[in-house]
């Protein structure tokens, strides 16, 4: 045996090419495809976990680059700010209604926030639950809200009425002065507070099922998510050959 054989003998066996580029790779994606298993097996028990009725953390939402929902309208009483946004009535940031129109005013009395739309009133207790939804048969839409002495008056169509609360009716129009009514004023909201109600806007479209399905199929970040997506399933293939390869060439 010359020297050259026997330095051979001492080296350890070269492995072969597809089975280096094998382990490499399975190294390389192992994180990828343990949080693509994870989300998958998630969302085939999405609803059980009730992820399509949960809104996703505003943090999330960032990733999507979406601009946020404008205000459509908003008023502020008694220190709460109700605002809609996306159909959706909010009370300082918090979701109290949905399916509901642009306000037309909001006021406090007796413990209780009354809000009205063009169609309909909202009457929430002190703690803003949402107690009642009342739309009346009168014709027109509602212009304002206001208070006087306790009693909540309503101009519809020009015409001046009171809102029973006690019994959540309108009564015959009565000829009341409107100067003496306090009526509610459009708010203005600061950068912070549309921000707020935007980003709880686009929560109620963004759900965590979607968050998920994104996540899993990498488009929840743009552009660079799905060419990640398409690397680790490029990888799973190549892994696939590559193993089928090795075990083939060893039989």
């Amino acid at each position: 045996m010359n020297t050259q054989e026997q330095q051979a003998r001492l080296l350890p066996p070269r492995r072969h090419w597809a089975r280096q580029t094998h382990r490499v790779l399975g190294l390389s994606s192992v994180l990828f495809l343990v949080l693509i298993s994870a989300s998958g097996l998630i969302l085939n028990h999405a609803d059980d976990f009730g992820m399509s009725h949960r809104a996703a953390a505003p943090w999330l939402l960032r990733l999507y680059g979406d601009e946020l929902p404008p205000v459509d309208s908003a008023f502020s009483t008694a220190g709460v700010l109700f605002a809609t946004s996306s159909n959706t009535l909010y009370s300082d940031g918090e979701v109290l209604a949905n399916s509901v129109g642009p306000l037309t005013g909001a006021v406090a009395t007796d413990g209780v926030f009354v809000v009205a739309t063009g169609r309909e009133f909202l009457v929430t207790s002190s703690d803003l639950e949402l107690i009642e939804r009342y739309a009346p048969d009168e014709p027109g839409l509602i212009e304002q809200l206001g208070t006087n002495d306790g009693r909540v008056f309503v101009a519809i169509e020009g015409a001046l009425y009171e809102l029973d609360l006690q019994n959540m009716s309108l009564s015959e129009p009565v000829a009341h002065s409107t100067d003496t009514i306090l009526w509610s004023p459009p708010a203005t909201l600061n950068a912070d507070q549309a921000e707020q109600i935007g980003a709880a806007a686009l929560g109620q479209a963004i759900n965590w099922e979607r968050v998920l399905l994104d996540f899993h199929s990498g488009r929840i970040l743009p552009t660079v998510g799905r060419y990640l997506a398409d690397l680790t399933a490029l990888c799973i293939l190549y892994m696939c050959f590559t193993g089928v390869f090795v075990w083939l060439r060893k039989r």
